[in-house]
């Protein structure tokens, strides 16, 4: 098989928010198929077309020399999940923060870690969609716990938990080519407060 072929396997997966293991239980092939594909070893064309079903683009398109990025609502299942992630990292600068007006209980930062410890659990076991499913909710957190917790030792920790999710987002976004959204540096909602001694 081509280069080619193996590349936009591999590009279309990630795309997808997918490990090898889970295009291969939705292709119902083995995983050791999904990593031959992307390695440019021989398969059967019948195989192709489960991995393209699977993928939801067609086989032509894996077949095809430099592929272009997928487009569309029903090509990008994880599409969703970008957009409100793109969101949660990139607000508005200049509106007013809606967020957190009905918020009336404290921020809980022993509660809010742990969720950001699974989220690193489940992108190192390369279970990419729950962790992009996660990620929106995780940095809206964080950032109103640094909101409210505006100085003390509870706002280190609050600082910590938010880098913590900033890069668990970098990670995940490096991993699935969205470069320019892995490389952006969100302004922080308490910028405008001198550092605290």
């Amino acid at each position: 098989m081509t280069t080619e072929l193996a590349d936009n396997v591999r590009k279309y997966r990630r795309r997808a928010g997918m490990s090898q293991e889970e295009l291969a239980h939705s292709a119902g092939v083995s995983s050791g198929t999904v990593r031959k594909v992307e390695q440019g070893g021989t398969v059967r064309m019948e195989t192709l077309h489960t991995l393209a079903r699977a993928l939801r683009v067609t086989t032509a398109t894996l077949l095809a020399p430099d592929a272009p990025q997928p487009v569309g609502r029903g090509e990008d299942p994880n599409r969703v999940n970008l957009i409100q992630l793109r969101a949660a990292l990139t607000p508005p600068v200049g509106l007013a923060d809606t967020d957190g007006e009905g918020a009336q209980e404290e921020p809980n930062l022993r509660r809010f870690r742990r969720p950001v410890h699974d989220g690193a659990v489940l992108y190192h076991s390369d279970s990419y969609t729950s962790v992009a499913s996660q990620l929106p909710a995780l940095l809206r957190d964080a950032n109103t716990a640094v909101a409210h917790f505006d100085h003390g030792e509870e706002h280190h920790q609050a600082l910590l938990a938010r880098a913590e999710a900033m890069q668990l987002a970098g990670r995940y976004l490096t991993q699935v080519r969205q470069y320019d959204l892995a490389y952006c540096r969100p302004v922080p909602r308490d910028h405008r407060r001198p550092p605290h001694r």
